[in-house]
C-alpha cells in the first residue's frame, strides 16, 4: 500500500470542484474530481506497483497516439494511392485524399490521448425504489478534459475529414456529367449531407465539459440522456442524408452515362473498367444497408429514453462505422483501378501503334516487290503509288481494322468517359 497517500492527495487538493463550486472552463479541464474523499480512498488502496503501472500506461498511451498516423485503417490505401500518383498533390483528388487522411488521423490521435485521463473521482448516487438515495465513490467517471479532447475535438476532426471524403462522388460525377441542371442536384444533396455532419459537430461543441456534473458532484445522467437523444436523432438524419446523396448520384449517372451507353460486360468486368459503375455499387450498398442501421438507431433512441430499459446495451456502432466506411474504401479502389486502366491503356496503345506501323511497312515492302514484278510482266499492272495509297489507307484494309479492334477489345476499352474527363480535370488544377 502507498504509505504517504495523504501527502500525495494534498498535492492535488485544489484540483477538486466540490459542492457545486463555481468554476470556469479551464478549471474544469484541469480538475481531478468532484469528491476529494474518494481520491484519498483511491490512493489508500493502491500499491507501489499499481502506481508505477499508471505511469507505464500513460507512456504506452502516448506511444499509441504517435502510432495513429500509421495504424489509421486507411493508411496503407492512402499511401498506395500517393505512390501511384507520384505524390503529385496538385491534383484535386490527391488534395481531397490528403485532407481526409490528415483530419481523420488527427482525430484518432486526440481520441487516443484521452486515455491519459481515465480516472475522475466523483460521487455516484443510486435511487432505490421506496428507499433514500445511497452514495458511493466512482473513480473512473468521465474526465472533463477527456470529454473535451476525445469527444469534442476528435469529433470535429473526424467529421471534417469525412466531409472531404464525401466530396469524392461529387467530384467524379461532375467530371462526366455535362448537364448543369442535373449536377446541381448532386451539389444540393451533398450540401445537405455535409450540413447534417456539421450539426453533429455543433451538438458536441455545445455539450460543454462544465455541464457534465451536477451540484452534488455526481455525473448528470439526465443531461447525458438528453445529449445522446439528440445524438441519435442527428445520426439518423446523417443516414437519411447519405441515402439521398447516394440516390442523387445514382439518378444522375443513370440519366447521363448508362442511358446513352450499353456495356455488354459482366459484373467484374464492369467493376474493373467502369468508374461510374463503381460509384453505383457504392451508392447501392449504402441505400440497402444504411436504412437497417437507421432502424437500430430508432430502437436505441427508444431504449435510452425509457428508464426501465436504459441499462440495455443496444449498441451497433461498429456495424454503422463498417457500412459508412465502404464509400471511403471505394475512393481508394476507384483511384487504383483508374491508374491501372491508364497504364494498361498507354501500354496497349503504344504496342498498337508499333504493330500498325510495322504491319504497314511490311505491306509497303510487299507492294514494292509487286511493282518490280509488274514492271517486267505487264505495263497495265498497278503502279507503286496505287498500291501505296491502297494499303496505307486503314479503311481499305479489313485485316488491319480487325487487328485494331481486337487490340481495343482485349484492353477492355469500353468508352468510359470518366477516365478521360478526370485526367482533364486534374490537368486544369
Amino acid at each position: 500500500m502507498v504509505k504517504n497517500y495523504k501527502e500525495l492527495a494534498l498535492r492535488d487538493r485544489n484540483k477538486f470542484i466540490e459542492n457545486g463550486a463555481d468554476a470556469g472552463f479551464f478549471e474544469w479541464l484541469g480538475s481531478k474530481g468532484t469528491n476529494y474523499s474518494c481520491y484519498e480512498e483511491y490512493l489508500k488502496g493502491r500499491t507501489e506497483q499499481q502506481m508505477i503501472n499508471v505511469d507505464i500506461s500513460n507512456i504506452r498511451t502516448i506511444v499509441y497516439a504517435l502510432q495513429c498516423p500509421f495504424t489509421f485503417k486507411y493508411f496503407y490505401w492512402t499511401l498506395l494511392v500517393f505512390i501511384l500518383h507520384k505524390f503529385n498533390f496538385k491534383k484535386p483528388v490527391m488534395k481531397l485524399i490528403l485532407c481526409h487522411y490528415i483530419f481523420r488521423t488527427l482525430g484518432d490521435i486526440c481520441n487516443q490521448l484521452g486515455g491519459l485521463y481515465n480516472n475522475y473521482y466523483s460521487t455516484q448516487i443510486h435511487y432505490p425504489k421506496g428507499l433514500p438515495p445511497t452514495y458511493e465513490c466512482k473513480n473512473n467517471a468521465m474526465h472533463p478534459f477527456k470529454w473535451f479532447i476525445s469527444r469534442q475535438v476528435s469529433t470535429v476532426l473526424w467529421y471534417v475529414g469525412e466531409i472531404f471524403g464525401d466530396w469524392y462522388p461529387l467530384l467524379r460525377t461532375k467530371a462526366v456529367v455535362k448537364n448543369n441542371k442535373l449536377i446541381w442536384f448532386v451539389y444540393g444533396t451533398c450540401g445537405i449531407f455535409n450540413f447534417s455532419k456539421i450539426l453533429l459537430i455543433i451538438l458536441h461543441v455545445l455539450h460543454s465539459p462544465t455541464k457534465l456534473y451536477n451540484d452534488r458532484g455526481a455525473y448528470d445522467d439526465d443531461n447525458s440522456t438528453h445529449f445522446y437523444s439528440l445524438y441519435y436523432i442527428n445520426q439518423f438524419s446523417i443516414i437519411i442524408a447519405s441515402v439521398i446523396y447516394d440516390i442523387s448520384v445514382y439518378f444522375v449517372l443513370k440519366r447521363t452515362i448508362f442511358k446513352n451507353n450499353k456495356f455488354e460486360l459482366g459484373f467484374l468486368k464492369k467493376f474493373k473498367n467502369l468508374s461510374e459503375y463503381r460509384i453505383l455499387i457504392s451508392s447501392l450498398f449504402s441505400i440497402i444497408f444504411l436504412p437497417i442501421i437507421s432502424v437500430v438507431i430508432i430502437i436505441k433512441y427508444y431504449v435510452l429514453n425509457d428508464d426501465n430499459y436504459r441499462a440495455l446495451d443496444f449498441n451497433f456502432e461498429t456495424t454503422r462505422i463498417m457500412i459508412t466506411g465502404v464509400q471511403y474504401y471505394m475512393i481508394f479502389i476507384d483511384q487504383i483501378l483508374l491508374i491501372c486502366y491508364k497504364d494498361q491503356s498507354s501500354y496497349i496503345n503504344s504496342n498498337s501503334s508499333s504493330n500498325i506501323l510495322n504491319y504497314s511497312n511490311g505491306i509497303l515492302n510487299k507492294s514494292q516487290e509487286i511493282k518490280c514484278q509488274s514492271s517486267i510482266e505487264s505495263s497495265d499492272t498497278l503502279k507503286y503509288n496505287d498500291y501505296h495509297n491502297y494499303y496505307s489507307n486503314p479503311n481499305n484494309n479489313i485485316f488491319l481494322n480487325s487487328k485494331i479492334n481486337n487490340i481495343n477489345n482485349e484492353n477492355g476499352n469500353i468508352n468510359s468517359s470518366y477516365y478521360y474527363e478526370m485526367l482533364n480535370l486534374e490537368k486544369q488544377a
